[in-house]
């Protein structure tokens, strides 16, 4: 285990946007995690996942990359991930055994881990389907436990280990449907992939969606009506609001803030032109979720995490 001070974390966010962590600890294996568990640390943790949902400044404090990397087969169609493996890695795996569940993950950027703690989905899927179990440490009590898939609390974009950020998952265990072709699960794949080259603009450093997709019942009538009128309500996970759509529709699409740009391509996106900095992407974040309320009268919630500490 080694202990860097003053690490510049841009290089680990998919934004490539950092400020500097006071330590920063990478956990490589279970070794790693009891001695850092030993140091009894008064700073506050942040624990970086693969830095692809995230717009982070510097942190006073003990910024934790977990990075337990392995995949064991319980039995057929039942695998515990490790929370430092690729959501990729897993699904590529999943394919060469000829299991199906995870092909809408195609092309989706993060850890497992931080699929589990941030309620992943897209394309009708969701990680919570496959999950069964979980095991977490946390870092405050030293205590260790197997937290069942209700114990887990996985809603849209949300978990127990969103809300409760001292709890350090340790690794996933997730149940497949077996016995289907590799070549078909792959063309699936890479259906999705395919689908988010032309739509998202992955050309860019970006984090990902900004904002949660809106609840189409908790709209008001007038937003409902337009959304029907113009075609645009989904069911993914349940009827939403594309906030995408809400931003092109207020005219957003573009709109820059020093080198942070709204995506033309997919406005919940915000893009680093080359040099944005957190307080660029900030400010577009808090504009956009103004003018969303004015002109709507709903407030969206941020999908993307953001530390500043």
């Amino acid at each position: 285990m080694k202990i860097i001070k003053n690490k510049n974390l841009s290089s680990l966010t998919s934004f490539k946007i950092g400020g500097k962590a006071k330590y920063f600890i990478q956990l490589g294996n279970f070794i790693d995690l009891k001695r850092f568990l030993n140091l009894k640390v008064k700073e506050d943790i942040f624990i970086l996942g693969g830095g692809t949902n995230i717009l982070i400044n510097d942190f006073n404090g003990i910024v934790l990359k977990p990075n337990f990397r392995f995949i064991k087969e319980i039995e057929n169609g039942l695998l515990e991930v490790g929370s430092g493996i690729l959501v990729s890695e897993l699904l590529d795996f999943a394919i060469s055994k000829g299991y199906q569940g995870l092909e809408w993950a195609g092309g989706l950027p993060g850890t497992v881990g931080g699929g589990i703690e941030g309620g992943v989905g897209c394309f009708g899927g969701e990680l919570k389907n496959l999950l069964t179990k979980v095991e977490a440490v946390n870092l405050k009590e030293n205590k260790r436990k197997i937290f069942s898939k209700e114990e887990c609390q996985l809603e849209y974009r949300n978990s127990f280990f969103k809300k409760n950020p001292e709890w350090l998952i340790i690794s996933g265990t997730f149940v497949f449907n077996t016995g289907f072709n590799s070549q078909d699960l792959k063309k699936r794949a890479e259906e999705k992939i395919n689908y988010r080259k032309e739509k998202h603009p992955l050309e860019f450093p970006n984090a990902g969606s900004v904002f949660k997709n809106y609840p189409f019942v908790q709209a008001p009538k007038f937003l409902q009506d337009l959304v029907l009128e113009k075609n645009k309500l989904k069911t993914d996970p349940f009827p939403i609001i594309p906030v995408a759509f809400l931003i092109a529709e207020a005219g957003l699409s573009g709109k820059r803030i020093g080198e942070a740009e709204i995506s033309k391509k997919h406005s919940n996106f915000i893009i680093n032109l080359g040099r944005a900095t957190f307080n660029d992407v900030l400010s577009l974040i808090e504009y956009v979720e103004k003018r969303i309320e004015d002109k709507f009268q709903i407030k969206i919630e941020r999908e993307i995490k953001i530390v500043d500490k």
